[in-house]
């Protein structure tokens, strides 16, 4: 039996809607951590039908530490004004700021990376991986993975979030589109300190 109070807690730990939210508990028996897991699925799903749409409202959210001595600025996009004046999308803004500062990412995504810098660093990888006398294949796969954990804590999409270090930041923005209906992206974002 699904208790409302049940409902009622998985819907502040996910934001998803209450319909959802009993569907995920009703498959799960009831077993709040695999609903969690079930319906943060569920969004970012969405996501994915969602991210060619145009974005065209949103706002900038800035975030300045205690000590005054760093602090950042954001671009968040959605689909309408509706959205972007919703507490909910600013405090979602605020997180990410808020994790810009603490975090200092370095480039918006993996792919953002500049070429030169990239294949600087995958050629000194080939050399340390083929001194190990791996097979070709063997050397490939070492290197992308060693490419992929050395600038993913540099990317912001790619770090895990500073409130939650289970999910990332494409994770937290993710679920925001499910829970919001809408397309929503990161644009420019700075990051000053001294």
């Amino acid at each position: 039996m699904i208790t409302a109070q049940q409902i009622k807690d998985l819907r502040e730990r996910t934001g998803a809607g209450i319909a959802d939210v009993k569907k995920a508990l009703e498959e799960c028996g009831g077993d709040m951590e695999k609903a969690e897991k079930r319906i943060s699925e569920r969004l970012g799903g969405i996501a994915g039908k969602k991210a060619g749409r145009a974005t065209g409202a949103g706002l900038v959210e800035s975030y300045i530490h205690s000590d005054g001595r760093v602090g950042a600025m954001i671009e968040l996009f959605c689909e309408t004004d509706f959205v972007a004046r919703n507490p909910s999308f600013k405090e979602l803004a605020h997180d990410i700021v808020m994790h810009i500062t603490a975090m200092r990412p370095v480039y918006q995504a993996l792919d953002a990376v500049p070429t030169d810098i990239w294949d600087a660093e995958k050629r000194r990888f080939e050399e340390e991986t083929r001194a190990m006398g791996k097979p070709p294949a063997i050397t490939q796969q070492i290197v992308e993975g060693k490419l992929k954990a050395h600038f993913a804590p540099m990317a912001l999409l790619d770090q895990p979030f500073v409130k939650d270090q289970d999910k990332t930041i494409r994770d937290v923005i993710n679920e925001a589109i499910g829970r919001f209906g809408e397309n929503i992206k990161i644009g420019r974002w700075a990051r000053l300190g001294l």
